[in-house]
């Protein structure tokens, strides 16, 4: 078994790494050859607990990823890995910057169907590591013309505009609604209970990408956001609608029938962008397919690269 710490993970894949495994991911999923039950989350504590499975059956890999979260302390992450054909454990390794590019790279698979051809401008609410790796994101699909960010706090807000300013024309900006008029694109990125973006702010032709919410108590943006959207396409409906605020919020004006997935978006069994003045919107929560489907390419990689600590005998093994 191969103990990856974050470095390691780190110097294994890079986002461009990522969108590949995530096009891969979800063309698996959309054409039927993944096992995926819904996530269970619960209460731990006064934190709580996710844990994630998933058996990608063609590609040859399962296991899963869990998540808790510490009041106070923080958010702890970590993959488990095996090989479904003999049930060995290949892997066990902190999954921070995984979920962090897997997110990103999600983003940009959506992104490529949704938005329109083009340059665009990126309005991008946020500057935490989610925000970052949208932006990331978006750059390795070489579609940024110029980036306007936000942030409630200057000086997070000005440090991000001042990180990637040698990579693109971009500035920092004193409000939502200032990034977000004259954009293209709409990367938002903000674990809030206050709503962020308002769909009154949309103009035709806009695509969204909303991934800061993954709990109920969570808003990032409003109803009017998705009663605005011409195509809605999630990573999974049951998550989308069950675990984040502002979509559970959204039901009072659509139903999770009209709202496509992403698996289905890359096979060709979900509409994507046919008039360039609709406005579309992409949302997240994540999914254990893009959690192992990325561990798998970081296994892969740490493997060449001769990364990691091998633990042998672990786990024994109990006789059938």
């Amino acid at each position: 078994m191969l103990l990856l710490k974050h470095e390691d993970v780190c110097a294994s894949v890079s986002m461009t790494d990522a969108i590949e495994a995530m096009e891969e991911a979800f063309r698996e999923e959309g054409e039927g050859a993944v096992t995926l039950p819904a996530r269970i989350n619960m209460k731990a504590g006064k934190g709580w607990l996710r844990v994630g499975p998933v058996a990608l059956e063609r590609s040859g890999w399962s296991g899963f990823k869990a998540m808790n979260m510490a009041p106070g302390i923080g958010v702890r992450y970590q993959v488990h890995l095996y090989s479904p054909a003999s049930g060995e454990l290949l892997a066990m390794m902190d999954a921070q910057h995984l979920t962090t590019l897997r997110t990103g790279a999600t983003s940009a698979v959506a992104t490529r169907r949704l938005a329109r051809s083009g340059p665009q401008v990126v309005a991008l609410l946020g500057s935490g590591v989610e925000a970052r790796a949208q932006l990331d994101a978006m750059a390795a699909l070489g579609i940024v013309k110029a980036a306007r960010v936000f942030s409630p706090t200057a000086a997070n807000r000005e440090r991000l505009a001042a990180d990637f300013r040698s990579r693109m024309d971009i500035r920092a900006v004193d409000s939502a609604r200032a990034a977000v008029e004259g954009s293209d694109l709409v990367l938002a990125a903000v674990k809030s209970t206050q709503t962020v973006l308002l769909g009154e702010w949309l103009r035709p032709g806009m695509h969204v990408n909303s991934v800061g919410t993954a709990r109920r108590d969570q808003r990032e943006i409003d109803p009017a956001t998705f009663q605005r959207s011409a195509i809605i396409v999630v990573d999974t409906r049951e998550g989308v609608f069950g675990e984040a605020g502002d979509a559970v919020a959204a039901k009072e004006v659509i139903s999770p029938h009209q709202v496509h997935e992403l698996s289905e978006l890359v096979v060709g069994k979900a509409p994507s962008r046919t008039s360039p003045d609709q406005i579309t919107l992409f949302k997240s929560v994540g999914t254990g397919v893009q959690d192992i489907a990325l561990a798998a390419m970081v296994y892969r990689r740490a493997r060449e690269r001769g990364l990691g600590v091998e633990i042998d005998g672990f786990p024994i093994v109990k006789p059938a």
